[in-house]
């Protein structure tokens, strides 16, 4: 759902602060002093402001009842504990604030708007603490008179520049609106903790020494934009009602082992952003406190008192609001866990950050810290905020979708020994949305992927491999920069390209059967791996290829664009050229070659089988090039020439040679036939073993020239043609007619290795 909240926030936190300045800026009054009734225990019906005075060190025991109307003020540097409950009003002169109640239909919640000023203020250096603190069920301030079911609203707002403890048991209390900069303390072991509702201007510090709540679906809303910090000990339950994305800013403070946060939402699709960090503290007082190094957040300390964790009770909780990247949870599995669950709707961790960030654990669903007893179930995304760059440094123990947004990317393991990453592959639930880039670079361990859609792409940096073993739909380009990546099942036809950028890299496919990639680029040491299989390379730009080619298979080169291949190839299996061009610059090939479109021979080239040219073919060969082939040739389609202008020819251009026999002509190239090369007219001459371009003396003009050429300037040097002897033009052509014999070969058993790929566009039979 849109993000409505990015906007509305600065709108809030101006009202909060403005909202702080009304609730504090009340005039001035004469006020009574109770302080000694207050000593005495005597129950006080306020009529008006009344003080209470606390000598330093002071501690009261009060048992009375306040009731009537008035407000009340704490100060001096004691502490004043209340064990009765009390209900008042404030003036009526100051009641201003009313209940909205918002959400959508059946799934109302409660806000207040233009807050009261305090009811109740206390001072800095000032204690209030409300019950006794040893499981007594009194001694709260508050009085409820809106008519709303859902929840019992506390109309009596308190101002806390000291320090306000909830020690009372039994019931949540809420303390109205909250404003001030001091503390509210809700110690540990005092069941059952207070309730946040409410937006607050409130900039002090919130400990939790068992419960807190903020936010409740179908009851109220909560906002704390201002609050300095958060200290947990005990659970802090966030919820979000419907139609509402709860936002909490603050770090959260961990200092005794236990404590957690859980979250729960409303299935609607309303979130909680959490925009802090929850980290543990091993310095500092209760209310102020620090942690000495961030690398503590990462190992284990004695007695695990830096452990902390979450638990994502169908909820929808975002982490980050794409304007930082200090990472909610820094830890590892030693220090963290997160559980993700469902109830009634999906759970749902949402990672947004502008910036590199680590999580160091699992995602799992056990009970609490045995987080891998059992699978979590929900589902993860990586918001597609520019620079949102997440890394998986655990193995990851939910059964869910994964999505990488676009211009997100998650890279699973850091390439580190002991931080390899991993999902769980092939159950119904688990599948992988990548539009964005997924990145694995796993130290040691191999893993396996599968169910992966999307327009984005992927990229293997190894050095552990990583198997594709089920659908991979996505369309993004793939890139091996280290390790190997593997196909076992899966199929590379839907991506963009394949790029092997780095010596080292491999792609195999050796136990997928007949595979297509797109655009295959790759650097001298990488390595495609063919089994007995047939790879087709689909061109639809041009690209070069200077790698290995291993395995029993063969290639075939599809599409319009031109592959160049530079490396070598060691594969016995036959390539094919079925659509645009395959250029082989200084390669070798071990196994033979049928050429259906064109064929560009550049540098020394080899190739170990048998070379057919069907007559839909071009040869494309340039002053300089070499062909060998170790077995047959079988000439047919067009001879095409390159040369550079400016570039001096040669007396002689070889077109092959032939380890075993040469059969047929080229289209419009009989034995003895003239073509242009830079203006110069060259003759073919076809021996058994041998297609070789000459530059004969008293060669004919280029007008008089049968064959074609790239180039249309430059002129044949003179002295190259005076050089052209009579005599070993004789010479060769009674060589040609004594030992050339015309016949044909078994054309390579007369299979067709192009026949049988399948290319994407295959081209009309020439029989």
């Amino acid at each position: 759902m849109p993000d409505t909240s990015r906007l509305l926030r600065p709108l809030a936190v101006v009202a909060l602060a403005l909202a702080a300045v009304s609730l504090a800026g009340v005039p001035a009054q004469a006020a009574t002093d109770i302080t000694d009734r207050v000593r005495a225990g005597m129950s006080v019906e306020l009529a008006g402001d009344a003080v209470i005075t606390l000598g330093d060190g002071e501690e009261v025991v009060y048992g009375g009842v306040f009731s009537g109307v008035g407000t009340l003020r704490i100060r001096g540097r004691g502490k004043l504990i209340l064990t009765a409950d009390s209900d008042f009003q404030i003036p009526e002169d100051r009641q201003r604030q009313r209940m909205e109640v918002l959400g959508v239909t059946n799934h109302p919640y409660a806000s207040m708007v233009d807050a009261d000023p305090p009811a109740v203020t206390v001072d800095a250096g000032a204690t209030l603490q409300y019950g006794d603190g040893a499981g007594g069920t009194t001694g709260r301030i508050g009085h409820y008179p809106y008519d709303y079911p859902n929840f019992a609203w506390n109309a009596l707002n308190h101002h806390v520049d000291g320090t306000l403890i909830v020690a009372v048991g039994g019931a949540l209390y809420h303390p109205g609106i909250l404003s001030g900069g001091g503390v509210l303390n809700q110690p540990r072991f005092v069941w059952e903790g207070v309730e946040l509702a409410g937006d607050h201007p409130f900039s002090g510090t919130i400990v939790n020494g068992t419960g807190a709540h903020a936010s409740k679906r179908e009851m109220f809303r909560t906002s704390l934009p201002n609050l300095s910090k958060f200290v947990n000990y005990g659970t802090f339950q966030v919820d979000t009602p419907h139609d509402h994305d709860t936002v909490l800013g603050f770090d959260i403070l961990s200092r005794e082992w236990g404590n957690d946060v859980n979250f729960y939402g409303a299935p609607d699709g309303s979130r909680v952003v959490m925009t802090g960090v929850y980290s543990w503290t091993d310095q500092g007082s209760e209310t102020n406190p620090s942690l000495s190094d961030p690398n503590l957040n990462l190992v284990p300390v004695p007695k695990n008192i830096n452990k902390r964790g979450v638990n994502i009770q169908g909820a929808i909780v975002q982490w980050g609001d794409g304007t930082h990247n200090r990472f909610f949870m820094p830890g590892t599995r030693e220090t963290i866990y997160i559980n993700l669950y469902t109830r009634r709707a999906r759970g749902h961790l949402i990672f947004d950050y502008n910036g590199p960030v680590t999580l160091g654990a699992p995602i799992s669903g056990g009970q609490y810290h045995d987080t891998m007893a059992a699978v979590g179930v929900g589902d993860v995304t990586v918001a597609g905020t520019p620079g949102n760059d997440v890394t998986f440094a655990d193995r990851q123990n939910y059964d869910g979708t994964t999505t990488i947004e676009r211009g997100a990317t998650l890279r699973l393991g850091t390439g580190r020994p002991g931080q390899d990453s991993w999902l769980i592959t092939g159950t119904d639930g688990a599948n992988i949305v990548d539009d964005g880039a997924l990145v694995v670079r796993n130290a040691k361990r191999d893993i396996k992927l599968s169910g992966i859609s999307g327009a984005g792409s992927f990229e293997q940096a190894g050095p552990a491999s990583v198997t594709f073993t089920d659908d991979t739909a996505y369309s993004g380009r793939t890139t091996v920069s280290g390790g190997a990546l593997v196909l076992a099942g899966g199929s590379l036809a839907s991506s963009a390209s394949l790029r092997l950028s780095k010596p080292g890299a491999t792609f195999d496919v050796t136990a997928a059967g007949d595979q297509t990639v797109k655009n295959l680029r790759g650097v001298k040491g990488s390595t495609l791996r063919l089994g007995a299989t047939t790879l087709t390379v689909v061109s639809a730009k041009d690209t070069m290829y200077d790698g290995r080619v291993a395995g029993a298979g063969g290639l075939v080169k599809a599409g319009p664009a031109t592959l160049t291949y530079s490396g070598t190839s060691t594969a016995r299996g036959r390539w094919a050229v079925s659509g645009g061009t395959l250029v082989l610059a200084d390669a070798k090939l071990a196994g033979g070659l049928v050429v259906r479109r064109a064929l560009g021979v550049s540098g020394r080239t080899a190739v170990g089988g048998n070379l057919t040219l069907r007559q839909t073919s071009a040869l494309q060969v340039s002053t300089g090039t070499e062909l060998t082939v170790a077995g047959d040739v079988e000439l047919g389609g067009k001879l095409e020439t390159r040369h550079k202008d400016g570039a001096a020819l040669p007396r002689e251009i070889p077109v092959v040679s032939s380890g075993g026999e040469i059969t047929g002509t080229f289209a419009g190239l009989e034995e003895g036939d003239r073509l242009d090369i830079g203006g110069a007219a060259y003759e073919i001459s076809y021996a058994a073993d041998r297609v070789l371009l000459t530059a004969p003396s008293g060669a004919a003009s280029s007008e008089d020239a049968a064959g074609s050429s790239s180039s249309r300037s430059g002129a044949w040097p003179a002295a190259a043609i005076l050089s052209a002897s009579v005599a070993a033009l004789v010479l060769g052509a009674v060589a040609f007619v004594l030992v050339r014999r015309r016949r044909r070969s078994d054309q390579l058993d007369r299979g067709d290795l192009v026949d049988q790929a399948a290319p994407p566009t295959r081209p009309r039979s020439d029989g």
